[in-house]
């Protein structure tokens, strides 16, 4: 009997694809993203094109049995432009020779937002012989978020007294003008449904170190849930022409002329790399390849 039982003595206890059986694993973690970064509206006449965007992070990752969650810390940046329709404006005042009338602003219009997050990511998942796939739920707060408004407005007007329209006539102030300028933007908290999908690259290294380390390759996304553009309490209107000259007019950005903005989201989608360092305290030295875990 004695001899029977000291071969089963010496066996790890294996449990599926998730580790040595019970064992707990903790690691830390630092992450980069890079990747496609757009803001999502459903305003009527503007068109968001992406650009690049991407972020760093640090947090903890806990795994048992196949099971995986992780909360960090991460900072983030991303860019995106809002290209809007012409769109026309009309405004009653003083034509550029000081008689009444109804002037007329068309604006083509492009704005830049950029916005920095403070982000907090929470991932629950699973893994398998080095795969991962896991979701969850990411809080943001923007830093320091700017919009730089460019574009041009053409000015024309209706003369009231003679019912006549001055237009194309750059001698008389009825002409283009171009705008550049950069705002403050205000932006709600930002909630996001994120997940991400990968492999391990070290899953396949041999080594008897009781110390894991995993280097996580994973196409990674995020979508908001929530509107992140916040209006202001009074609403401003899209451009604002000077009393006193009419061929001076302020053009304010998209996210900054309503009450209540259409809804508009951010969306990132791009790659992951995650490296962790750690292991179970229960665990045996021992050839393996990659983390123990997956053993």
């Amino acid at each position: 009997m004695i001899v029977f039982c000291l071969p089963l003595s010496a066996q790890y206890r294996r449990r599926g694809s998730g580790g040595l059986d019970g064992d707990n694993y903790h690691f830390g973690y630092i992450s980069g993203i890079i990747g496609y970064s757009m803001l999502d509206t459903r305003a009527i006449g503007v068109l968001p094109i992406g650009s690049l965007g991407g972020g760093v992070g640090v947090g903890y990752e806990f795994r048992n049995s196949g099971f995986w969650t992780n909360v960090g810390v991460q900072f983030s940046f991303h860019r995106s432009q809002l290209q809007l329709d012409p769109y026309t404006i009309d405004y009653e005042g003083f034509d550029t020779q000081g008689k009444a009338a109804t002037l007329h602003y068309r604006v083509s219009q492009t704005d830049e937002v950029k916005w920095n997050f403070l982000d907090i990511p929470i991932l629950f998942g699973y893994y398998t012989h080095g795969f991962h796939l896991g979701a969850g739920l990411k809080l943001s707060y923007a830093i320091h978020p700017t919009t730089r408004t460019t574009g041009s407005y053409n000015l024309s007007a209706t003369n009231h007294e003679y019912n006549v329209t001055f237009r194309d006539m750059p001698d008389k102030g009825y002409t283009d003008y171009p705008f550049n300028n950069t705002y403050d933007n205000r932006l709600n908290i930002g909630a996001s449904l994120i997940g991400e999908i990968g492999y391990d690259l070290l899953s396949s290294m041999p080594s008897r170190s009781r110390v894991c380390h995993v280097a996580k390759l994973s196409f990674y996304f995020e979508y908001g849930l929530n509107n992140l553009a916040k209006g202001w309490d009074v609403p401003q209107s899209a451009i604002t022409p000077e009393q006193r000259d009419a061929t001076k007019a302020t053009v304010y950005p998209y996210m900054n002329t309503f009450g209540t903005p259409n809804r508009t989201v951010p969306f990132f989608a791009g790659a992951k790399i995650t490296y962790m360092i750690g292991g179970s305290r229960t665990a045996r030295s021992g050839f393996h390849h990659g983390c123990m875990c997956y053993q």
